[in-house]
Parts: C-alpha cells; structure tokens; sequence
C-alpha cells in the first residue's frame, strides 16, 4: 500500500494541520535524505571503491546518493501506482498477472533476437573470466537489450566512471532519472493517510516488543498452511517438530518443489547435453551450483539460524511436556537440516548433471568418480549441517540474553559482531568437525587402496560410510549436551541475566 513513514507523534502534528498531500511527500523525501547521504558516505568509505579503479571517493558517494534515492523514489511511486490500481477496482492477481506477463513476453523477445542474431557461447568464451566478460557485454551491448537495460546502466554508470569526464557525461541521464522519479512520486494523487497510520501502528507495536524483552511480534493471524505430510498419533517424537516446522516455513518447502526441481535440473541438463553447440552452456550450472553447495555450509546455517533462535518463545511450554531434552534439541534442529540438506542434494544434482555433459566430450572426467563423489557428499551433508546448527542452538541455549537482540530487529555494531563472531565459530566449527571424520574415513581408504589393492573408487565409496559414521557420532553427542542444557534451562534465571 501507499505509505509514507511518519511517526505517531509526526502524524498527529502534521496530518490535522492545513498542508497538501504534496508537502507531506516533501516532508518524507528530505526527511530520507538524511539516511540516504550517511549511508552513501558510509558505504564510499568503507569499501573504498576509488582505491582499486581510480574514481574519486566524492564520486562514488556521489553515484551511490544517486543510486539510492532513485531507488527510494521508484519503490514510492511503484506504492502510488499500485494504490491508484486498488482505488480503480483492479484486483491484484489480475495486476500480477498484466506485469508478470509482460516481463516473459519482454524477455522472450529479447532471447529470441539475440538467440537469432548472436552465435551461442564457444569453447573459447568460457575459457576464463574476461572471456565469459567479453561474451556478456556483447550481448548486454546489442539492440534491443541494450535498450531495456538502458535505465539500469544510466543509473549505475557514475559508479564506475574513472575519471571526472567520464564521471560528468555519466551524471546528466543518472540526474535525469532521478528528476523523472521525483516528477513522477510528487505529481501522483493518491491517499495514502490511512496505510501510514497503520504503518506507525505496526512500527510502535514492534518497538513496544522490542523493549518488552519479546523476541518477535505477530501483527496479524496468519492463514492456514497445509501440513507437509500426515502426522501418525504416535511415533518418534522429533517428527512432530519437522512436521511443525515444514508448515511454519510456507507451501514452498515441500517434497514435490524439490522433485520438480530434480525434474527440471535433469531434463535441462539432458537437453544441453544432447547438442554440442549448447553442450558448453553447461559450465555455467556447474560453476554456479559448485560454488553455492560449497558455501552452503557456511551460508546455510547462518540463514537458519532464526528459526532457533525462536525455540526461546516456547521452550517454557517444551519443558512442561513429557519429552526429554535431546527430544527437543534434536526436533529443533530436524526442519533446518532437512531443507539444507535437500538443497544440497539439489546443487548435487546439477553438478553431476552438467559434469557427465561436459565431460562427455573430456575422456579425463569419468562418470563413475563423478557419481561416486556426489553420493559421498549427499551421504555426510545431513549430520555436517546438524552439527553446523549446533553452534547457533548452543549459543542460544548459554547465551540467551545476549543472542536475543540478533532476532528483534536491531542493528548496528552489537550485531554486526555477533554476526562475525558467528562466522568465525562456524568456520572454526567445520574445522574441528570434519578432522576426525577425515582421520577416520582417509585411514580407511589409504589401507583398501594401498595394502588391500581396491581400486581408489572402490576405496571411497568405503570411506564415505565411515566418515558418516563419525559424524553422526558427533551429532549425537551434541545433541546430548544441548539436551542436557535444555534440561537445566531455566527461562526465569536466564533470560534475566
């Protein structure tokens, strides 16, 4: 909706007072200016850009004001539009459905003439990085992309302007924009009193939370989810929690989007595979999910780790039950780990898939080692992240007070340093983890592969079983301290300290 954001006592002076929609606008816009210039200044000098390709730091802050307000003009506007639709008695699937149309049709259009008119990438553009760089900006520089993309590089150009001249030619269409924006948010007439209001509403109701110790707030009911799978009367306790969790994480994280997308992933990969001139298309899957599955052990518990975070709010109401504390430990940490590894498995997934298509062409790359290693690192992905969510789940467990203004909204150096600190634990982490299991699983393939004369495939496929064998004997341990902790736990001492 159309809002801007005032503060209550903000609205009680300036709403009854005689002022025009339009000098409240104003009010708003230089009222974010204030945060807009301190963040570009912040950003110029923080990251230093001028340093490594010779523009100035004053037009850097420069280009990122830019940058910046025009966004915060755009999204503004975008709100006015989308209100003046509602006011129209547009429904908005219907504008969902307009927009989202137009974006295919645009893009169609686009792959289809530059399908047409520019060769698909050789062996040669993806040789390296310049040369992948070179083929993008031939495309990206041809009409009629070049004109979609047209607003986007004049907005970003003074950023990467080298010297003044080149800085100055670059500042008159970023100008431009920005002054159409400002055109467009000022002129727009739409009533946008009673979203503000309720704006203000929701922003007090989180501060009040947030200075009541409370470590979230729900504004309102939400709707009701369908459960990600039956859930017998009996059975295994933690699965109430995975069933629990899956059905607070949305419809998405179910069991057919990730079939879908293993579909997806085999047909694509399959149908590039098949023609050798789309056959080189396929590193570009295999750099892409390489690089996400290896930092998704990093990642990927640093963005689940909200969701442990939340175990305070009923821990109390988890104690009063007849479940032991590993119960509770190791059905709070089943959702995380179950969507992480089934993305793993995914990114695994296409890597095989698009390794067996180039190397296909490569007699060096071998299908079996290829398959073999996949299925090593989908067998030890679920107990390395279990043990990896540990770590946010220990910290929560003995350092509540401090680990609770992470998950309120705040902001700022405190929580910038605890995300670091949670960086460098998770790196130390994964470290001590995988020693051991390493020790273990590499003594078992040097004595097959050496003294037993087993072929080195053969050797792993023997080493994997061990080192998850390790793992999972380190999970369970961790998950007997943190249930003992749990245990223990007292939410009137701890939460007070």
């Amino acid at each position: 909706r159309a809002a801007l954001r005032f503060s209550e006592a903000e609205m009680a002076f300036l709403f009854p007072a005689p002022l025009s929609r339009r000098t409240l606008i104003h009010f708003s816009l230089l009222r974010s200016q204030f945060a807009i210039f301190f963040s570009a200044f912040l950003m110029a000098l923080v990251f230093r850009r001028s340093s490594a390709t010779g523009g100035g730091a004053f037009q850097h802050a420069l280009g990122l004001w830019l940058l910046m307000s025009t966004l915060n003009l755009h999204f503004l506007g975008a709100s006015f539009v989308r209100e003046r639709l509602l006011d129209m008695g547009m429904r908005p699937w219907l504008r969902r459905v307009l927009v989202g149309g137009f974006v295919v049709v645009l893009v169609a259009a686009c792959g289809w003439w530059v399908r047409t008119h520019v060769p698909l990438p050789r062996q040669a553009d993806l040789a390296n990085v310049d040369a992948m760089k070179h083929y993008v900006v031939l495309v990206l520089g041809l009409p009629p992309v070049s004109w979609v993309l047209a607003p986007f590089t004049a907005l970003v150009a003074p950023l990467f302007a080298v010297d003044a001249n080149g800085f100055l030619r670059a500042l008159v269409p970023a100008v431009l924009l920005l002054v159409v924006h400002y055109i467009w948010v000022v002129r727009s007439s739409v009533s946008f009193e009673e979203a503000s209001i309720d704006l203000a509403r929701r922003h007090a109701e989180r501060l009040s939370a947030m200075r009541a110790g409370k470590l979230g707030v729900r504004n309102a009911p939400s709707k009701p989810r369908q459960a990600a799978f039956r859930l017998a009367p009996g059975g295994f306790a933690p699965i109430a929690f995975l069933w629990k969790g899956l059905i607070a994480m949305g419809a998405f994280f179910r069991l057919r989007t990730w079939v879908i997308a293993c579909a997806i992933a085999l047909v694509g990969g399959r149908w590039l595979a098949t023609d050798p001139e789309r056959q080189v298309l396929l590193k570009i899957p295999l750099v892409c999910a390489a690089m996400i599955g290896a930092w998704m052990f990093l990642l990927g518990p640093m963005l689940m780790q909200r969701s442990l975070r939340r175990t305070l709010d009923h821990l109390d109401i988890l104690k009063s039950s007849p479940l032991r504390g590993w119960q509770i430990a190791f059905g709070e940490l089943s959702t995380p780990t179950v969507v992480m590894s089934f993305v793993q498995w995914l990114l695994l997934l296409i890597v095989v898939v698009s390794a067996i298509g180039v190397g296909s062409s490569h007699p060096r790359l071998g299908e079996t080692e290829i398959i073999i290693a996949a299925l090593g690192i989908a067998l030890l992905a679920p107990p390395l992240f279990g043990l990896m969510l540990c770590v946010p789940f220990a910290a929560v467990l003995y350092f509540p007070a401090w680990t609770a203004s992470a998950d309120t909204g705040n902001k700022g150096i405190e929580v910038m340093g605890q995300r670091m600190i949670f960086l460098a634990g998770y790196v130390l982490a994964l470290a001590l983890i995988l020693v051991p299991a390493a020790l273990a699983g590499g003594l078992a393939w040097l004595l097959m592969a050496s003294l037993a004369g087993v072929p080195a495939t053969d050797a792993l496929m023997v080493a994997a079983p061990i080192m998850f064998a390790v793992l999972v004997a380190e999970l369970v341990l961790a998950v007997d301290l943190l249930g003992r902790r749990i245990d223990r736990f007292d939410m009137s001492l701890e939460l007070s300290r």
